[in-house]
This record gives C-alpha cells, structure tokens and sequence, in this order.
C-alpha cells in the first residue's frame, strides 16, 4: 500500500496519509521548525500572486481559526484578509453571466479612464487604496475601497492595511464632540547657535479630527506650559462645544499645574499609562502625518521657516486631505461632492503646494 501511494503522489502526501495521530503532530512540529528556519533566511515581506494566495486560501479555510497557528508567510490577520477577498471574488463571479468576473461600481463597470485615474495617482503620489478612494470621492466619483485594491494589484502597486478596530473606537463614538488629545512633536531647526531641538504642542479634536497648533518652543518649561493651558481656556471659549476631556501621554512636560488650570475650567485632563501610544493614537497618527508627507522632506532655516511649513500643512490637512474616520472628506469640508458617471486624467487638475511636497486634485473648470 505505502510502495503504491509513493509512486502516485508526493512522498510526504503518502507518509502523511499512513500516519497516526501522534505521527502528525510530530511531523506537523518538524515542518512548522524547518519553514521557520527557511523565512529567517527570506526577505521579511514576501510578495505572493493571486495564484498563490487563492490556493493558500483554499487550503487553509478548512482549518478554520486552527489556520493562525500554521500560517507564516504573512500575519493572520492578513490571511484573513485574503479570505474575505476571495469571498467577494466568488460572489461577483455568481452574480455575472457565463462566470465571466466584473468589476463594479453602482451596478456599471469601472471606466478604463478611472482605472488609468487610479493608477496615475497611485504612480506618482505613492497613494494607498483609502487615500485614493478618498480623493475620487471628493471629485465626485463613488468607488469601493476593494476594488481599488484590486486595481493596484493588477498593476504590482501595494495597498493599505484593513484599518484596525476596537474599544478605542466605540470611545471615540460615546465622546469624539468633547474629546481633544495632545501631544508634542519634534523637529531640528537650523539657527545662527546651529542645531535646536523646536517642540511643538498641538491639539485634535477626536471628533473632528481638526488641529490646533497651541505653541512651539525650545524649552518647554513649567511657565511656558502655565502659559500655553491659559491660552488654550481662550481658544476653547470660542467653539461652540466645549471639551470636557483631554488625553495626553505621561511625558513630564504635563506638569501639575498645566492640569489644575485646566481642572479649573471643567476640563479633565485624562492621563495614560507609560508605554501605551495606542491609548493616543489619533495625535500620534497625526505626528506620523505631518512628519512623513511634509517635515521629514524639508531642511529647516529658523523658527519662522518651521512656522510656515507647520501652517502650510495644516491648512492642507483641514481643507484638502480625506480622511477615512470622516467618509474621505477633510475635516473643514462638510459638503459632500457630486457625484459623477466617470473621471479621468483629462477631467481633473493637480495642485501643489510648498514646492510639489503637497498635493491634490481638483475638477477642471468648464
């Protein structure tokens, strides 16, 4: 029986299909050891074809959540990911006649002008699918986030992460209206005395996702903090819902007094834990922004240089960059676009700021 079977399949197959329990578990330990020791010697992200992914898939949905245990190749939750992928895929298929797969958008096929839209923008901004999305949404074309993924991987462009979920975000819905966070920021500014570490204190609305540049200094001392809580109760008077609540990291900048003043005005000062950026992830998402796509790229000459690239940027952020935890509309635009059949690279005008660091599109006017 065992000569018979090595010589229709794969030996290992023949040595699996003769096994008894305890013989699989042993061989299953040894080949989780050896694919181990062949992806420490593998670049950290290997890149797979629809192909590949399509028969892992396949293989592993029959595991069930034993799946997590065996996967290597890439993260589980990114496994999962490729399941709900084929999922969609599967269903699309059913649904077009002779099983002849087609994308879709609102019942139409994707236009080829889109599909060249998305790629130009994926080319030459580096964009993931969300940006993307985001930015055909604000010009007035309504596309799925999946589809766009699946457009750049057509095309070997690499997508977006699934955005992650969780207790923070049910927070966010009880208290976004009322929540600020905070934090600081760095950046090394040129002088006549030469290199100076500038710290910069901002605030955001976790609602709105809307920034409020508070200060930027050399030395954040206590009196320069007393300062900035006192200025921040006369910008907070102005809006029209005031906070109730403040998140800020367990930095010493955040001295006791900088909290008594604000205690004294109702607002709660909330505290992490050392070691926990998870708990203030919008302010550091936001740090992670503006140094990425605009300070990491400039060499800064003077506080007044940093000034102008800190607004630039800002201005940018509230009125022209989409932002997913807001339907893909900047957090100053309340007015949704309208919405179109078809755009493509004709229709549509790129604008820059600072030098071409920042950028966007808009229609072209008639």
């Amino acid at each position: 029986m065992r000569a018979t079977l090595g010589k229709l399949i794969h030996p290992l197959l023949a040595m699996i299909a003769c096994a008894t329990d305890p013989e699989l578990r042993r061989y299953v330990e040894y080949l989780k050891a050896e694919n181990r020791i062949l992806r420490s010697r593998l670049p950290k992200k290997i890149d797979t074809t629809k192909t590949e992914r399509a028969t892992l898939v396949k293989l592993g949905m029959p595991l069930g959540s034993k799946v997590k245990e065996l996967v290597g190749i890439v993260s589980p939750r990114t496994f999962l990911r490729w399941v709900q992928d084929e999922r969609e895929d599967g269903q699309k298929v059913m649904k077009q006649p002779n099983n002849e797969p087609k994308e879709e958008t609102k019942g139409n096929r994707i236009p080829d002008e889109v599909r060249e839209l998305i790629i130009h923008m994926a080319k030459t901004e580096g964009w993931g699918a969300g940006r993307i999305k985001g930015e055909l949404y604000n010009l007035g074309f309504e596309i799925g986030r999946t589809t766009v993924n699946r457009i750049l991987r057509e095309n070997n462009f690499p997508v977006n992460p699934p955005p992650r979920n969780g207790t923070w975000s049910e927070f966010i819905r009880s208290h976004g209206e009322t929540l600020w966070a905070c934090d600081f920021f760095s950046k090394k500014v040129l002088t006549f005395r030469g290199w100076v570490d500038y710290y910069v204190l901002f605030f955001i609305q976790v609602g709105t996702r809307k920034i409020h540049i508070a200060g930027m200094t050399t030395n954040p001392d206590e009196l320069w903090m007393k300062q900035q809580a006192r200025n921040l109760i006369l910008f907070f008077d102005d809006l029209d819902v005031f906070p109730r609540y403040i998140i800020h990291d367990a930095d010493t900048k955040f001295t006791k007094s900088w909290r008594e003043i604000l205690e004294c005005e109702d607002i709660k000062p909330i505290r992490i834990g050392p070691r926990r950026p998870d708990m203030n992830a919008i302010a550091e998402r936001w740090i992670k922004s503006i140094k990425e796509e605009c300070l990491s790229l400039f060499l800064v000459f003077g506080e007044n240089h940093l000034r102008h690239l800190i607004r630039e940027y800002v201005d940018y952020y509230h009125t022209r960059r989409p932002h997913r935890s807001l339907d893909y509309l900047p957090p100053c635009r309340q007015r949704t676009p309208e919405l179109v059949e078809s755009i493509g690279i004709g229709d549509v005008v790129r604008r820059q700021s600072l030098g071409g660091v920042l950028s966007w599109y808009e229609r072209r006017a008639a």
